[in-house]
């Protein structure tokens, strides 16, 4: 009788161990993505190219993370931070990053860009996507007119 449940034991920790070692090969095909943050300060400049005035890069983030959760791993680094107000419906409201807040008094927002041609996204923070190797634009801007034309695109 000892000789069985000596053998079950075994026969139960090889069973963990190759559960284990299976869960940790899974984790390892896991895609992570690689995203950069990059800031335009200066209110309505119109541009979405360089120059910059804050660029971070966020490596090896889970394939289904979103903007805010890619914000937040960006904020270990000493070249970025933000801050934001959070509503039920809508999610999370960009108020400040690298200490500009966007005054809602003078109708200043943090305009949110991405995508292939850098384009306002469809999301907030909260909900928007990144994917791998994407960079995403913050830039201050006023919701009472259009940023100005950018001459740094170029258009085919």
């Amino acid at each position: 009788s000892s000789g069985i449940n000596a053998e079950y034991g075994d026969c139960f920790f090889v069973m963990i161990y190759r559960s284990l070692t299976l869960l940790f090969a899974l984790t390892a095909l896991v895609a992570a993505k690689d995203v950069s943050i990059v800031v335009i300060e200066q209110l309505n400049a119109g541009r979405k190219g360089a120059p910059y005035d804050g660029k971070v890069l966020v490596k090896d983030m889970a394939d289904d993370a979103v903007l805010l959760e890619v914000m937040m791993e960006a904020q270990h680094t000493l070249d970025f931070s933000f801050d934001y107000t959070s509503h039920k419906s809508w999610g999370a409201f960009i108020t400040t990053i690298n200490g500009i807040t966007a005054e809602s008094s003078q109708k200043e927002y943090w305009q949110i860009l991405g995508g292939p041609k850098r384009r306002p996204t469809q999301f907030g923070a909260s909900s928007y996507i990144p994917t791998d190797g994407e960079e995403i634009l913050f830039r201050l801007v006023t919701w009472d007119r259009e940023p100005g034309e950018d001459p740094t695109e170029e258009y085919s």
